[in-house]
């Protein structure tokens, strides 16, 4: 038994091969946006997860300092609730040192901290890092605010 290929009523045998290629290159065409788009989404999804904990990481220092406020070792206190809800190199994130700054009048604690999230889809765009930033201020009562009560 033999096989013998009749040409098709369009054109030919070569044009099924020209299809499938026609296809192929439709396809890496369409693709090629929709994979920069998925990992952009990603990355910008990276930097709001890491806004997110940062905030909460820094939330919790101010908390913990705002108890500890008039404290020696209240930056230590700070710092240590800090590296423990934020820990370094969390989704690709490097953190920078805290800012605390108090002011005894008031009776306010202020917590800022900061971190750099290396990037890659977003570097097609201009953007190499990612900085995202979050403060909390944390304010208690003094005692003589308390005897005034």
């Amino acid at each position: 038994m033999t096989l013998v290929y009749r040409p098709l009523p369009y054109g030919g045998y070569e044009g099924r091969r020209t299809g499938r290629r026609v296809a192929l290159a439709l396809m890496l065409v369409l693709m090629v946006p929709m994979v920069i788009g998925v990992g952009c989404t990603i990355d910008t999804l990276r930097g709001y997860a890491v806004r997110a904990r940062l905030a909460q990481a820094v939330d919790a220092a101010a908390l913990a300092g705002g108890r500890v406020m008039f404290d020696t070792q209240r930056d230590g206190h700070i710092r240590s609730f800090f590296d423990k809800a934020f820990p370094n190199g969390f989704l690709g994130a490097q953190a920078s040192p805290l800012t605390i700054a108090d002011d005894v009048e008031a009776g306010t604690l202020t917590v800022s901290g900061s971190a750099s999230l290396n990037v890659v889809f977003l570097k097609l765009f201009g953007e190499g890092n990612v900085k995202v930033e979050a403060r909390a201020i944390v304010r208690r009562a003094t005692l003589h605010a308390r005897k005034a009560l």
